[in-house]
């Protein structure tokens, strides 16, 4: 096949491979990845595009065609990375912030796939993205081949400034890209206003008048504040999860009120949805409900905490943090007198999830350090990390942590369960595992805990939409615990309900209420 036609098929393979590239796009009103059949509009301004330079005789080199192509498969990943990044975790993406996790994801990557498996999706990944450059590449000169002959430039040109101007008013175009393009410039000239004291939509936030008590009816008495990681009330809602879940918990439950603890439930709203679980932390804490920006903005602001306010009613606080592998400045800025590290815990053994440790390690290990006999009364944060995305390997559950090995008894057969390649398409499946691990292994710190001080449990966000379904609210279940039923009562009285399982209600308050709340309830006012 030669001259005009075998053009014309090479034109028209251009066009199928244009269109396919943009097909990925966000559904915003069902919160999922979907297929956007239109043609995109950048595909059509470079139709227009190569028209105009036809006309003026005007034919771009390989390194424009290279250049162009590059720019074309960028619009594309970013269409797609806005789908994912809704689809998963319900809110737009935001490159000026979720640049910064690409290193983590890589590092996830590597744990979950072991470093040749990785080694090598990287080297595809190089080599695909190199070969879409150069396949869109030969289509723009394809394009070009066939614009040649001025006739058809003034067609195509004409064609395509009718699709976008009448195509665009009646929806038969995709600006998907597009748009995508015009909302990550809007976010990072906020995010340059934001960080430069330009843009002041952040002071009222700072400036609101901080919850304050003292805190009178904590007075000598241990307080302690688990986060589960991804422990979100989709584990308690969703038939598929709560099959599983509920057993667990109803273990739980009995577990504990054998150990003499009495236990109130309910249900907070998260700040994030899936992942950015230190934004909740941070909600908690400080009593408002932070984005990326306000978090920044209040580490330098210096107003009150809850570690900060207990600190002042006379207890050591002590943040755990097992997810952390590099230094954390903040930490001191949130009012935390110590934080033990990964580093800190100084774990050796095998491999669990992407943090390694195994959350009944950690607080063993927390126990072990901060809960000798007559210590000062303490607030410990702690988070648990064996609950995080991928969730697997789900760590074993070991009756007795007195050994130097507590793995030492497990069969060659357990570790190789244990260890075996998760269903991608299914991790829901090792998220439920890792769900049932926690609270068993919170079951067994909490028999095993002195005293009778108060125990927050909570989650920290929903597993990610591929678990939770990403219609779900962004509600978790918050567990106060204690063997004194004057700790309970304050939290009774705000509507918390007893027992394990909080009722499905409309009227949840969120993360932000909680310091509020806590403070009055503990405080010579609301005692």
């Amino acid at each position: 096949m030669k001259g005009a036609p075998r053009a014309g098929l090479a034109a028209a393979a251009s066009s199928v491979l244009l269109w396919v590239l943009f097909l990925p796009a966000a559904d915003f009103e069902r919160e999922r990845l979907a297929l956007e059949w239109r043609p995109s509009a950048l595909v059509l301004l470079l139709a227009a595009g190569l028209g105009a330079l036809a006309l003026w005789r005007v034919r771009l080199g390989w390194t424009a065609r290279l250049a162009l192509a590059a720019v074309l498969l960028a619009a594309a990943l970013l269409q797609a990375a806005q789908a994912l990044v809704l689809s998963l975790l319900d809110r737009p993406l935001d490159l000026y912030f979720d640049l910064a996790h690409v290193p983590s994801l890589v590092g996830l990557a590597a744990a979950s796939l072991g470093p040749w498996q990785a080694a090598g999706a990287l080297v595809f990944a190089a080599l695909a993205a190199a070969a879409l450059v150069a396949a869109v590449a030969w289509a723009i000169l394809a394009w070009q081949d066939v614009l040649a002959q001025r006739r058809r430039a003034v067609v195509v040109l004409a064609i395509a400034a009718l699709a976008l101007g009448q195509g665009a008013g009646h929806g038969l175009v995709s600006f998907a890209a597009a748009d995508a393009i015009a909302d990550q410039g809007r976010r990072l000239a906020h995010a340059g206003a934001v960080l430069t004291g330009l843009d002041h939509s952040y002071d009222a936030a700072l400036q609101a008048p901080e919850p304050s008590g003292d805190l009178a009816a904590l007075a000598g008495r241990d307080v302690f504040l688990v986060f589960v990681e991804s422990y979100g009330t989709a584990a308690l809602d969703e038939p598929g999860l709560r099959e599983r879940v509920a057993p667990a918990l109803a273990e739980f439950a009995a577990a504990i009120r054998h150990a003499g603890y009495g236990m109130v439930s309910s249900r907070l709203v998260s700040p994030v949805f899936g992942a950015g679980s230190w934004l909740a932390h941070g909600t908690i804490e400080s009593g408002l409900k932070l984005d990326p920006f306000l978090d920044q903005l209040l580490t330098r602001s210096g107003r009150a905490t809850l570690a900060r306010d207990l600190a002042v009613s006379g207890h050591h606080t002590v943040a755990v943090m097992p997810g952390i592998k590099k230094p954390w400045p903040e930490s001191a800025s949130w009012g935390f007198q110590r934080t033990l590290f990964a580093r800190d815990l100084r774990y050796d053994g095998p491999a669990f999830g992407w943090f390694d440790i195994p959350d009944q390690y950690t607080l063993a290990r927390f126990t072990e350090r901060e809960l000798g006999p007559g210590h000062a009364p303490l607030f410990a944060e702690i988070v648990l990390v064996s609950s995080h995305t991928p969730f697997a390997p789900v760590p074993p559950y070991v009756a007795d942590w007195r050994g130097d090995d507590p793995y030492r008894g497990l069969a060659q057969d357990e570790w190789r369960r244990i260890y075996a390649e998760p269903d991608w398409a299914h991790l829901e499946r090792p998220y439920l595992s890792s769900i049932e691990y926690d609270l068993k292994t919170l079951a067994g710190w909490l028999a095993a805990l002195p005293g009778d001080g108060l125990v927050i449990i909570l989650g920290d966000h929903q597993p990610p939409g591929i678990v939770s379904g990403a219609s779900s609210p962004w509600t978790v279940p918050i567990h106060v615990l204690s063997r004194d039923p004057a700790l309970i009562a304050p939290f009774a009285r705000q509507g918390y309900v007893e027992g394990a399982l909080p009722p499905r209600d409309s009227h949840v308050k969120g993360m932000e209420s909680f310091l509020g709340d806590f403070l009055a309830g503990f405080s010579t006012a609301g005692s």
